[in-house]
């Protein structure tokens, strides 16, 4: 197990860049000088989540709208992102020192989290950015097209406070060293002067040199576990432009059949009026850009075209896994299915 850091508060000066001159900077807690955690920490985190890590994208806050058998239960999680790999972070904050069920309480809301939908998220999505579900959900496809399949990498748990105590260290690194992603990432302030002061915030855990250490020997220890895991979190748009099966300009034309039986009519209709609503081609580009739709000309996700689609044809807004709606035609399959028979393709072999 990682050791247990209890660190000693770090100095932290000005300079004057003409002189040289250091003059050191008096630390403060943010409850001393009026900071508070809702209106200030949390208002921090959501406007530079790059506090807390790397490729985040804010989903949503103060979320409550928690129903575990059939009954509502009053808990509020801080912050929740969404990273690039598909997996959701819970972000709870404490304005200074982190309590000894600060912990505690990130794992009951990564449990409570853990149950969340696609449809779920982008309606949370929705209302925190004051949009529509169809914007939502390409936003979160667009960040982490993974997830296009409804299914979500590990949730990941950051705890962010202005100091943390031994007793929620040593649970977090216990936990890490189970396999769960959680961290801590301390948050202090030093004064400047009356009416300014500094921001500071680091990781505590994991460990740089602790957490590569880590990676490594999970990697060796199940190195064909992981090659597995990766290859699950791709897209199918991923999963196709790294293999090469499809050419630029290659056609796909729509599966009108995979609209359900009441949605297809109207579909059909507007096809017989605009054929070019069926059909899109490969650009090669990947991502949310992988398909140029022949109705206007834009590049989109496959998810996307599907989903103006809908709303060009007057059908409610529903999340639709897009893959799964254009042939490939040299093998008759979809999208999504010629991504999973890669994938077979390639276990088949390794094994």
């Amino acid at each position: 197990m990682e050791s247990n850091p209890l660190p000693a508060s770090e100095p932290m000066f000005t300079i004057n860049l003409e002189t040289g001159a250091a003059t050191p900077l008096t630390e403060v807690t943010l409850q001393s000088v009026g900071l508070r955690e809702r209106q200030d920490l949390q208002r921090w985190v959501t406007e530079h989540p790059e506090i807390v890590g790397s490729e985040l994208l804010l989903v949503t806050t103060e979320f409550d709208q928690w129903e575990l058998r059939g009954q509502r239960v009053a808990d509020r999680l801080d912050v929740l992102f969404l990273d690039s790999t598909g997996a959701l972070l819970v972000a709870e904050l404490k304005r200074d020192q982190a309590g000894d069920t600060t912990d505690l309480q990130a794992l009951k809301y990564a449990a409570y989290c853990d149950q969340l939908t696609l449809d779920d998220l982008a309606a949370a999505y929705a209302k925190e950015h004051a949009t529509d579900t169809d914007a939502a959900l390409a936003a979160l496809l667009d960040h982490a097209p993974a997830i296009e399949d409804g299914e979500f990498a590990p949730i990941r748990i950051r705890l962010v406070a202005g100091s943390f105590g031994p007793s929620v260290t040593t649970l977090v690194l216990w936990l890490r060293d189970r396999g769960i992603d959680i961290g801590c990432t301390e948050v202090t302030a030093h004064r400047h002067d009356e009416h300014t002061g500094v921001l500071t915030a680091r990781q505590l855990l994991p460990l740089p040199e602790a957490e590569d250490y880590l990676v490594r020997r999970r990697r060796k220890e199940k190195e064909e576990e992981t090659r597995r895991s990766d290859r699950r979190k791709l897209s199918s748009v991923a999963i196709l432009t790294r293999a090469g099966i499809l050419s630029e300009g290659d056609s796909l034309p729509l599966r009108v059949e995979e609209f359900t039986a009441d949605d297809r009519p109207s579909v059909e209709a507007a096809i017989e009026a605009d054929p070019s609503l069926a059909m899109a081609t490969w650009t090669g580009l990947g991502g949310n850009r992988s398909l140029r739709w022949a109705a206007d000309g834009g590049l989109y996700a496959p998810t996307r075209i599907v989903v103006l689609l809908r709303e060009r044809v007057g059908l409610p807004p529903k999340p639709v896994a897009g893959p799964g709606f254009w042939t490939i035609p040299s093998t008759g399959r979809s999208m999504y299915e010629e991504s999973k028979a890669h994938e077979a393709s390639i276990g088949e072999d390794a094994s």
